[in-house]
């Protein structure tokens, strides 16, 4: 093999035409030689380091093929030993489908799309293989088998178990890796039933909480609507309100009105009384009513006396009668002329003391229908949040019945998220680990890999000592060599 770093042999066509030279070197020489060499190389090694190479590679797998084989030996065993360490694995697994059953539209109803994303069945998967629902689980069912009396049976089934939500759906593949089938398949019925005991009993502590917050809440309701109905008690007894005060308005409204007609009528008369008064003399008595009946009762008397005195003697008793009546109303006349005007200024005071009372009585009662106005509006306002208020109960008495319904509904588990298996869980005829040609060709691989590395090492341990060889002696061979050249 020949070196970099050592001259290379001359041509022979060269050294026919160049003159012939010998070098010859004493004991010192060659080993000044082999110094100088050694520096060079532990120089060259300083820069540039151990670099591998294909000749590297060659000469390990050439020199070192024992070392290989050892690996390789070495590989397969500890594969061998892991092989037969190892626990059998094997897989089950079963598809969950999600459904809700909303009443509102009285069907069942994809659960994703009724939670509005994918995030809900991600959570449901979550819940399934929480430590909740698989205590119950492994709790329904025998221990496995496998498990030593000091293991943990819920710490080994978490780690078994395996919950995937499937991208797009509302499936949930549930999964289980162990070293008994018929335990996982057990395991996976019993998670999906105590799944669905979970579920009714979150369904039904959520439908109650609802059910106790709308009995709450119409307690308040039915508490402020009595409160306001203490108000209003109040305000109409401090006011004096006989029933409502919108009927109290009314009848006020009423009592304003006829008074009002009453003192209009009593204006008039007055006005009229003064008028009469006004014009004075025969004039007044004309227009006194008694006196205009006075006078036409003597015009039927007179007219009667004459007509017994056509027919009769002037003693006769009729004749006389007749006389004694028209002078009677004669006399009657003139007393009723002479006393009008008396009677009449009386009947004038008369009308102005009425209209002076029915004018401070209209007043009166004017100031107090504003008073009943505003108790109205204050009554009103006080019915208006009464009635609102118990709007709202009612309202929330008509919800309510529709939440004991979905609480009595999901005690029973017709409501809310259920869970269905369309998958059985099927039993695995092998193992999924160990696979042994697959640990056997890992193991082999390995093996090889260890082997070569080992087989580069020794080369440069030894291409180590080489460089490291002091001044005063050679390599075995190398220093014969050179000494040739």
């Amino acid at each position: 093999m020949s070196d970099s770093h050592l001259p290379s042999p001359s041509d022979p066509q060269d050294d026919e035409r160049r003159p012939e030279v010998r070098l010859e070197l004493t004991r010192a020489g060659v080993q000044e030689v082999l110094s100088l060499y050694s520096q060079e190389q532990r120089a060259s090694q300083g820069e540039t380091g151990f670099a591998l190479r294909l000749e590297d590679i060659e000469r390990a797998i050439r020199e070192r093929r024992r070392m290989l084989l050892l690996g390789l030996l070495g590989g397969v065993a500890l594969a061998v030993l892991i092989w037969l360490a190892s626990t059998p694995l094997y897989p089950v697994s079963a598809q969950v489908v999600l459904d809700r059953y909303d009443v509102a539209t009285r069907g069942v109803t994809a659960a994703g799309a009724s939670a509005g994303s994918s995030s809900f069945v991600a959570t449901q998967a979550e819940i399934m293989q929480s430590a909740s629902v698989v205590s119950r689980a492994v709790a329904a069912i025998p221990r496995a088998e496998h498990l030593d009396p000091d293991d943990d049976g819920l710490h080994d089934a978490l780690e078994s178990i395996r919950a995937t939500p499937v991208s797009g759906t509302q499936v949930v593949a549930l999964g289980y890796l162990g070293p008994d089938p018929g335990h996982g398949a057990r395991l996976i019925e019993a998670i999906v039933d105590a799944y669905r005991a979970v579920l009714a009993e979150s369904e039904e502590a959520a439908q109650r909480q609802q059910l106790e917050a709308k009995e709450a809440e119409i307690a308040v309701l039915d508490a402020e609507a009595a409160d306001l109905e203490a108000k209003l008690e109040a305000l109409r007894k401090e006011n004096e309100i006989l029933g409502t005060a919108q009927n109290t308005l009314e009848a006020q409204n009423d009592l304003v009105r006829d008074l009002s007609r009453q003192l209009t009528e009593a204006r008039n008369e007055r006005i009229a009384l003064e008028n009469r008064l006004a014009t004075g003399g025969e004039q007044l008595a004309i227009l006194d009513p008694a006196v205009r009946s006075l006078q036409e009762q003597l015009w039927a008397a007179e007219a009667e006396l004459a007509r017994v005195r056509l027919t009769l003697k002037p003693k006769h008793p009729a004749v006389e009668a007749a006389q004694r009546e028209v002078s009677v109303l004669r006399s009657q006349l003139a007393a009723s002329s002479r006393a009008t005007p008396n009677a009449l200024k009386r009947d004038v005071a008369a009308a102005k003391g009425l209209e002076e009372q029915l004018t401070e009585l209209y007043e009166r009662e004017r100031g107090r229908l504003a008073t009943i106005e505003r108790d109205r509006r204050e009554e009103a306002l006080l019915l208006g949040e009464v009635e609102r208020v118990s709007q709202m109960a009612d309202a929330r008495r008509s919800e309510l019945l529709d939440q004991r319904l979905l609480t009595r509904l999901a005690r029973s588990g017709e409501v809310g998220v259920s869970a269905r298996l369309i998958a059985e869980p099927v039993l695995p005829e092998s193992p999924v680990w160990p696979r042994p040609m697959l640990l056997l060709a890992a193991g082999a691989g390995l093996g090889l890999l260890v082997g070569f590395v080992a087989a580069l090492v020794s080369l440069r341990r030894e291409r180590e000592a080489v460089w490291e060889t002091p001044a005063g002696s050679a390599p075995p061979g190398r220093a014969a060599g050179v000494a040739r050249r």
